[in-house]
C-alpha cells in the first residue's frame, strides 16, 4: 500500500486476510487535524461492511510509516507499521 492510499481512507488489512469476513481497516482524519484507524468488521457471507469503529489514534504519519496508540486497561499500546507491510483490501477477493 502506497502512503497515498492510506491518506485517502482506501481499507486495508496487515497480512493477507486469513478468513471471508476478516477485519479490515482504514485511515480516517476529523476535521480537527486528529487522524485515527477505524476498523471495519466484515460479514463472513458476503465480506459487505457490518460495523466501522474506532481502532487507534494515529497521530503520527510519516513518509514511510504510522503510528497509532490506545489504551487497554489503563495501559497505553503504541503500534508502529510501514505502508509497504499494509495490503490494500480489494473489494472481491475472497468471494
Amino acid at each position: 500500500m502506497t502512503k497515498q492510499e492510506f491518506l485517502s481512507g482506501k481499507c486495508f488489512t496487515i497480512g493477507a486476510p486469513t478468513y471471508k469476513g476478516a477485519n479490515t481497516y482504514s485511515y480516517y482524519k476529523s476535521d480537527s487535524n486528529e487522524g485515527c484507524i477505524m476498523r471495519q468488521s466484515r460479514s463472513s457471507l458476503d465480506n459487505r461492511i457490518v460495523l466501522n469503529d474506532y481502532e487507534c489514534n494515529a497521530p503520527t504519519v510519516g513518509s514511510k510509516s504510522f503510528t497509532g496508540f490506545t489504551y487497554v486497561m489503563k495501559k497505553k499500546v503504541v503500534v508502529k507499521y510501514r505502508f509497504e507491510d499494509l495490503i490494500a483490501y480489494e473489494e472481491n477477493v475472497g468471494e
